[in-house]
């Protein structure tokens, strides 16, 4: 498998976690943000197309000062009580009237026609055309029975002779008896409202619709840019001030898009009359978010209607409103990326700062790899890293101790094996020379000092054994009972020697010659008051954790000197057996000595319980213990 340094994924995890940090926190601010701007802007655009809408129906006002001037006019008034003036009189007062209305209608811009309504003058004959009409010419139309119910109202009207939709404004005109006398009709046609739209400095962009009670659209203004994508607003929203021949060009186009009786609809086709009259609610403004088919999302926002509950209806696309917002937002993830860049840079150079003393330490295992076992780690700065360092210098400390000790135990064992090879100097001659002794012993009937020499030998045999280091327990115990008949033969004392056995542990393997040392220093140095010399040998197994043999070996002698220790002891026998056990079985076997409470010494000697030659190979190689 291909290994990748610690170095590179720390900084890519780093990188790729902070890179998938910021962009999810880019993405969710972005989208917040732009949910909430949409909303503000939404909203200030509907509040700027209410105003654009009242200051577009500003006329309204002038409209119904011009009735009420012509209501109020006393002139007019006394003008049309004509009951008891005579035919001229009515004829000349008829003049009048029309005059008035004509000058009205001169100083009153927007208006197409005033029309008044009378029976003042139904036994006058026309001899031209006047905008003075019988009372019975309206009499028959659906809002003339509301007007009655009021001194004034705006009226719906059918269309005239040009084929135009009309509005109108009804002003009652009341006698010096408060009587009606005659009814005022201010006419206006769509292309009126429609030059009034066209003067109105609106800063607006997208399209703008002018839409009627009716909800079919009778103007577009803001025309469509030729890569079709945005619309842009005519000059009549680009500023305040506008040249007369451009307000004139602009209503010759209004009027133009009005005569040809065309319903004008969207960039995307997605905003009709049918649309108008589904969503919009009546009375009420707000906006709406509409897909397109091609331009994409549009915002749709409609005003409050006006008096005439005609309104504007404004499309704008979403994306030019989010553009500020989509370039911020580029803005703000260029900076987090720069950011990013340079956090990375940092990470970097910190991993490295970090990882610098794992190099160290994997250059000084390198080193010990190579047989270096001097070499040591400076302790870091970081409390982990200092106990790494501490760890891998103890532990080249004790390689070297253990270096020193494996030297050492190789040279006691050597040393150990020259001295059974000094001692095993010519056996075989040895051997035969005391087989000689023995023969000449009978020959001369000295039978003590035959079994003395039969002893001896048996004695020798064993203790040389072939170079072996181990041998079973029945040939050790058959080792010390020889060396007791050989002393119990020059000694002037008895020696009663006793072995107590478990019989599982006979074909153990033990260390060769570890009890005659004891059994000779119990001899030596026993000195028993009772004349007899009592020596046991009890070997038993200790059931535990690790199964063990245990040699207790007691005399009734005089017992070990006070402060008697076996690291300060003179004598080689004892301290002989103590090494040869340690460094064979390990440290935790080994002899004890203590002084028994009856008097005379107690030694016990602990051992590895081996059984077979497999296993006395394992201890031998060091591989157990």
């Amino acid at each position: 498998m291909q290994q990748s340094k610690l170095s590179t994924l720390m900084v890519t995890c780093f990188i790729a976690f902070n890179l998938l940090l910021v962009l999810v926190v880019v993405w969710l601010a972005y989208q917040s943000f732009s949910a909430v701007t949409f909303a503000e802007i939404s909203k200030a655009r509907l509040a700027l197309l209410n105003e654009s809408t009242r200051r577009g129906f500003d006329f309204i006002t002038g409209v119904t000062g011009t009735a009420y001037a012509l209501a109020s006019n006393r002139e007019l008034s006394s003008m049309l009580e004509t009951m008891e003036t005579g035919r001229l009189s009515q004829i000349h007062q008829r003049r009048e009237v029309s005059r008035i209305l004509d000058h009205t209608l001169v100083v009153s811009e927007g208006i197409t026609s005033i029309e008044l309504y009378t029976d003042a003058f139904n036994g006058v004959a026309v001899t031209m055309p006047d905008r003075i009409f019988p009372v019975d010419t309206i009499s028959d139309d659906s809002w003339f029975d509301a007007l009655e119910q009021a001194d004034a109202a705006w009226v719906p009207l059918r269309e005239n002779e040009s084929g135009q939709s009309l509005i109108g404004y009804a002003q009652r005109i009341f006698d010096s008896r408060g009587g009606t006398v005659a009814y005022v009709l201010i006419r206006l046609s769509r292309t009126d409202i429609v030059r009034r739209f066209a003067d109105v400095p609106m800063v607006l962009d997208g399209k703008v619709l002018l839409v009627d009670t009716a909800g079919n659209v009778v103007m577009q203004m803001g025309r469509v840019d030729p890569a079709g994508d945005n619309v842009q607003p005519d000059n009549a929203f680009e500023g305040d001030v506008m040249g007369e021949q451009e307000r004139a060009d602009r209503r010759n186009e209004a009027s133009a898009i009005q005569e040809t009786g065309e319903t004008v609809n969207s960039s995307s086709s997605i905003i009709d009359s049918a649309w108008i009259q589904e969503h919009v609610q009546p009375g009420a403004d707000g906006y709406e978010v509409v897909s397109g088919q091609s331009g994409g999302a549009q915002l749709v926002l409609y005003s409050r209607p006006a008096m005439l509950q005609w309104r504007l209806v404004q499309t704008i696309p979403v994306h030019m409103l989010l553009s500020p917002v989509r370039h911020a937002g580029w803005q703000i993830l260029g900076i987090a990326v720069l950011g990013l860049l340079c956090s990375a840079i940092l990470a970097y150079m910190f991993v490295r700062r970090i990882i610098r003393p794992l190099r160290q330490l994997i250059k000084r295992m390198r080193q010990l790899e190579k047989g270096d076992f001097d070499t040591r780690v400076q302790l870091s700065f970081t409390e982990e890293y200092a106990h790494l360092a501490y760890g891998f210098n103890h532990m080249a400390s004790q390689l070297t101790t253990l270096m020193e000790q494996v030297k050492d135990e190789s040279r006691a064992k050597r040393e150990a094996q020259t001295g059974l090879l000094e001692a095993q100097i010519k056996p075989h001659f040895l051997y035969n020379t005391l087989d000689m002794i023995h023969w000449r012993a009978l020959d001369y009937e000295a039978k003590d000092i035959s079994r003395m020499i039969v002893q001896l030998s048996k004695l020798l045999r064993i203790g040389l054994s072939g170079g072996r280091l181990f041998i079973r327990v029945r040939d050790e115990l058959e080792h010390a009972r020889c060396y007791v008949n050989i002393q119990s033969e020059r000694l002037p004392f008895s020696i009663q020697y006793q072995e107590q056995i478990d019989p599982r542990i006979r074909g153990c393997y033990i260390p060769k010659i570890i009890l005659q040392p004891f059994i000779e220093n119990a001899v030596m140095h026993g000195h028993p008051q009772e004349g007899t010399l009592r020596i046991q040998v009890h070997m038993y197994e200790e059931v535990g954790t690790h199964e063990d043999i245990v040699i207790r070996i007691t005399d009734n002698g005089r017992g070990l000197p006070e402060g008697w220790k076996l690291e300060e002891t003179c004598g080689i026998g004892v301290r002989n057996v103590h090494q040869r056990i340690q460094l064979y079985c390990g440290k935790r076997y080994g002899v004890q000595l203590s002084n028994r409470e009856s008097g005379g010494v107690e030694v016990t000697i602990t051992l590895p319980r081996i059984e077979s030659d497999e296993q006395l190979n394992l201890w031998l190689d060091g591989e157990k213990g």
